[in-house]
């Protein structure tokens, strides 16, 4: 039941003889009111809260493990039907606190640099395994932000992160208002344009080089998916400037972050009105790549901002509980 849109909620409970407008009380007691359990749904019926219990006994997954920085981050895991599992990371940071969900269970992708994409692809997660991420954890009631963030590419899942979007900013279900909400990606061509025009959240494109032989190398999406193309269609978008759109930048040691990258990335970036994103690499046990000297990074933002580039340094949290994208979950599959 949980992650049904209204009109989904109505065609289940016809068969019960519930009238429609019962389908939007249900939904705004599970939405709007975050109400997990039928008893306490009062303006139901009694013996129709029972039959529901009967045959949807559980609106959330709790969750079946939780592991605690030291710098306050959280991960939690979550274990869906089917053994698929995946991994919710919990950022605190001053008056703000980010939740970044899971899309899919793995990744099909295979970015080499990307502890989801070693595991491989094992699934889509639907709209209501991807909310649950955010209301069965313990922080549910005090979340600021959301991003789209965690394993999984969303758009390769369009239409249940679609789904998600639409109970999340409903005025009358979630009521989440889009500037508070990112979804990072690729740059699946097919479903980019979906995401500029169906939605209003902030986008955020994972980068990591600006220059496509390179970033085919790392990235192999690249190849059927040309970032050229989706700079294109951000530029030609038009975008209300209230709309974030941010370039997600890993720094990789001796690979990306030379004088010619600072140049070129910057150059996109002013095209796009985008804002940079620079994040040390938090290395992954057997793949290939360093973070580089503390230095270097400096060098870096320093030549990006000097080019007229907006550029912020984002230091990977979590190190000592694994919250890179993937890595627990990856650990616990291996199991």
């Amino acid at each position: 039941m949980f992650g049904l849109l209204p009109e989904e909620i109505a065609v289940i409970i016809e068969q019960y003889g519930a009238r429609s407008f019962t389908a939007k009380q249900i939904a705004e007691w599970m939405y709007a009111k975050h109400v997990f359990s039928y008893d306490e749904m009062s303006n139901l019926p009694k013996h129709f809260r029972e039959q529901l219990k009967a045959d949807f006994p559980k609106i959330l997954q709790p969750y079946s493990d939780v592991q605690v920085s030291k710098d306050g981050t959280k991960k939690y895991l979550f274990e869906y039907s089917g053994n698929r599992i995946v991994e919710t990371a919990v950022i605190p940071d001053e008056d703000r606190l980010t939740v970044c969900v899971s899309s899919q269970v793995g990744c099909r992708y295979g970015c080499r640099f990307c502890a989801t994409g070693a595991i491989g692809f094992h699934g889509n997660l639907s709209a209501g395994e991807i909310l649950n991420q955010l209301m069965a954890i313990d922080e549910h009631d005090k979340i600021t932000n959301i991003v789209y963030m965690g394993m999984g590419e969303p758009l390769d899942n369009w239409a249940e992160v679609f789904k998600s979007l639409e109970i999340l900013t409903s005025e009358k279900l979630m009521n989440i208002g889009a500037g508070r909400i990112t979804v990072s990606t690729i740059g699946i061509h097919a479903r980019f344009s979906d995401l500029i025009e169906k939605t209003r959240v902030n986008i955020a494109i994972s980068l990591h080089s600006p220059f496509p032989e390179e970033r085919l190398h790392i990235m192999p999406a690249q190849i059927s998916n040309p970032i050229s193309d989706i700079l294109d269609m951000i530029a030609e978008a038009d975008l209300p400037r209230h709309r974030k759109i941010s370039f997600e930048y890993i720094l990789f040691k001796g690979i990306n972050i030379s004088r010619s990258h600072a140049s070129k990335l910057a150059d996109m970036a002013m095209r796009c009105h985008a804002h940079i994103n620079l994040i040390v690499y938090n290395a992954v046990p057997g793949l290939p790549f360093e973070a580089p000297a503390d230095k270097d990074v400096l060098i870096f933002q320093n030549e990006i901002i000097k080019r007229g580039a907006t550029a912020t340094l984002r230091r990977s949290r979590g190190l000592d509980i694994a919250a890179a994208c993937g890595t627990l979950a990856g650990r616990k599959n291996q199991k």
